[in-house]
Parts: C-alpha cells; structure tokens; sequence
C-alpha cells in the first residue's frame, strides 16, 4: 500500500474504509494515489494498519476510545471519534456533513450495514461511491448516467423507487422506456458513449472495477 499526504481543501473524495476486504489491494493504492483524507472504523482498524498507510480519522464507539489512544499513537497526528453508537459508518457521515466533505468512496459490505441507506440519506450533501467485492455502486441521483466503456463491458442497474421507467444506448439489446423491477444486467456494444436514462428517478449504477477507475 502507498502511504499519502493530507489534501486539506477537500477537492478530492475521501476514503472511508468500514471493510478492508471490499476491494483488491490494487484498487485501494489507485484510491491512495489522489491523496484523499482516510477515515476508518475501529472494526476494521486492525487490518488498515497493517496497510502501512496514515490514517487522518478514526470513528470508534465511545467504551473503544482508551485503548485505541495507545493502538494509535504511532498514526499521530490522528482524530480519534467516539459516538455511543455502534453504527459506525452513520457515525462517519455525521463526521462528513459536519466537515464539509462533498464526496467519498467508501469500502463497505453492502449486505451487513447500512450503506445503501446511507447513501441515499445523505445524497443531496455527499456525493457517495461504494465499493464492494471489486464491484463500484454509483447512485445516479436524477437517473442519468453516461460513460465511455469498450464492448463487453457489463454493468448492472438497480432500482431505487417504484414506477422507475428507463431507457439506454449503447448496449446488447437496447431499452426504451422500460420499467424496471428488478436488478438487470447490460453489456456494452460499442467502444464509446454508453447512456442510461430514467424518468428523473434515481438508480443505482453497478460496474466491475478497472484500472480506469476515474474515467
């Protein structure tokens, strides 16, 4: 892992980690090279800091906080955050919206917290991307959604409300203005501009992950 420097205007996204396993090494030393401030959860502290990286951040639950003062001392300078729940990625997010933060990828189970939630709680103030079994969630607030893929290129498309009607471009068996039930998967046709549409309803946007992460 590569270590990193404190961006201190906020431009690039954070990094919270609440499962270290969430993603390949390598996709999380493309998430350090922008530099971004790393917050992490007392739960998955002990792996993050076998990791070799500086930690900016670390949200614990309140009875955590005195041994974790001597786990951290070689992390120094570092924030050490106690809250009486044990929900600890709403925890981070109420950190978040009190820093100002924009944006943040997020290394989290997608299916043993409430991240999906979280997300859309917070999605008029933080932009959220979630990354889980190298797979990239993007929550597409008003429904759009355009890319430049090459052919073969799969991504799936998840329903957030109900009566969600879509429409897309650039893939194997094209839609127009469908209404989708249920989680669908499309694959890329064309090496270019791939479009996703809805009727202004929102949509999660699932994507394998590549080396072209920021693409």
């Amino acid at each position: 892992m590569s270590s990193h420097h404190i961006v201190r205007d906020k431009q690039e996204p954070a990094l919270l980690i609440d499962d270290p396993s969430a993603l390949s090494n390598e996709f999380v030393d493309l998430l350090l090279e922008w530099s971004p401030v790393v917050i992490v959860t007392s739960h998955a502290l002990d792996k993050v800091l076998t990791w070799g990286i500086k930690i900016d951040v670390v949200v614990a639950r309140l009875d955590e906080l005195d041994i974790l003062k001597s786990v951290l001392k070689p992390q120094s300078p570092v924030q050490l955050l106690g809250f009486e729940t044990s929900d600890l990625l709403s925890a981070a997010y109420v950190f978040l919206s009190d820093e100002n933060q924009h944006a943040v990828n997020v290394l989290a189970d997608l299916y043993q917290t409430r991240i999906l939630d979280l997300v859309k709680e917070h999605a008029s103030q933080i932009d959220s991307v979630i990354y889980y079994n190298d797979q990239k969630w993007i929550l597409s607030k008003q429904g759009r959604f355009e890319k430049w893929v090459t052919t073969g290129q799969v991504f799936g498309l998840h329903p957030v409300a109900q009566n969600t009607f879509f429409t897309s471009e650039g893939f194997f068996n094209d839609w127009e203005n469908e209404m989708l039930l249920e989680p669908i998967e499309l694959t890329a046709q064309v090496t270019g501009i791939v479009k996703l549409q809805t009727n202004n309803k929102p949509l999660w946007v699932v994507e394998p992950m590549q080396t072209d992460i920021y693409k």
